[in-house]
């Protein structure tokens, strides 16, 4: 059994890999930035991974057999409105997590969560192979981009037990309505319900991504700590893109009322890639790992999620 320091714990990745550590056999210690989430198989601490004294603290008091870095700003769009922010929470956190594993003189593997939002335009249109240069095009992007930087630096120059992944797009239960499939299933439910008039308003739904169930994620970070070779980067994708409209024709499919989706060009973002697909075979023929929960199930349940919520 290992011992696993989850960084932002309480966000949407990270309740479902404490609860995947667990039915693996795995504890988990979690920090968490924001009120400490209720009910996860996990040991909690409150603190900020910007705060450099404290999470050397934290780590030197449990001395973890292992790091998973999530804690983060994930929205591009928030990124936009909150450079400095992005920066220092996403690039400058993570620096500060590493330099803390160099003082102690700590062994254990620390898995960097990345983004597929590196890329950028890089060799548009084809499946992106890791070994593509970064091209960002967000704040959010470009601090990522930093993330990994850091990641193998550290490597290089001294030595720690480092792995970055670049997971592509995923969702399920949990996520926030600042993703284009929550907030689809936040709307659905609240029509449902008669709150929310039967219309809801999108951005550019013709674009194509990679999607994976959130919990085959928290499957894959597992096994990134457990099965990859330090030093290196690893895409985790479906490889599979799928284009966004289907994805939400589906999901009104399922609703109980009729509702009406609107793709309203004031809410195009200017730099979206019309097409986002990873090759996943690196990080496949190192770990084993392929996505097995159905997509239509992912939708599903994030439906359910969110009329349980409605409901509560």
């Amino acid at each position: 059994m290992s011992r696993i320091l989850i960084t932002g714990i309480e966000g949407f990745v990270g309740g479902h890999l404490a609860r995947h550590l667990a039915a693996s056999g795995h504890s988990s210690i979690g920090l968490h930035w924001a009120d400490a989430p209720v009910g996860l198989p996990a040991e909690l601490y409150p603190g900020d991974v910007c705060d450099f004294e404290a999470t050397r603290a934290l780590i030197e008091r449990i001395r973890p057999d292992g790091v998973i870095h999530l804690a983060g700003l994930s929205s591009v769009a928030l990124s936009e409105s909150h450079q400095m922010t992005t920066y220092e929470v996403n690039a400058l956190g993570t620096l500060k997590l590493l330099e803390a594993v160099r003082q102690l003189g700590l062994k254990c593997r620390v898995v960097l969560i990345s983004s597929a939002d590196v890329y950028g335009r890089s060799n548009v249109g084809r499946p992106l192979t890791e070994d593509l240069p970064s091209l960002p095009l967000s704040p959010y992007a470009l601090s990522k981009h930093m993330t990994g930087e850091a990641g193998l630096f550290y490597h290089r120059a001294f030595g720690l037990n480092t792995v970055v992944l670049r997971p592509f797009s995923h969702t399920g239960p949990g996520q926030t309505t600042a993703f284009v499939f929550p907030k689809v299933a936040n709307s659905i439910a609240r029509i449902e319900k008669g709150d929310q008039d039967p219309v809801i308003e999108m951005g550019d739904l013709s674009i194509r991504r990679d999607y994976t169930d959130v919990r085959d994620v928290a499957r894959a970070y597992l096994l990134a700590f457990e099965r990859c070779t330090a030093g290196e980067t690893y895409n985790v994708t479906s490889g599979k893109p799928m284009v966004i409209k289907d994805g939400v024709d589906y999901l009104s499919s399922l609703s109980r009322v009729p509702v009406q989706i609107k793709s309203l060009a004031a809410r195009f973002r200017p730099h979206d890639i019309p097409l986002l697909t990873g090759d996943p075979s690196k990080f496949a023929a190192a770990t084993g790992w392929k996505p097995e929960i159905p997509f239509t199930q992912t939708l599903s349940d994030l439906l359910d999620y969110y009329r349980g919520r409605q409901e509560g």
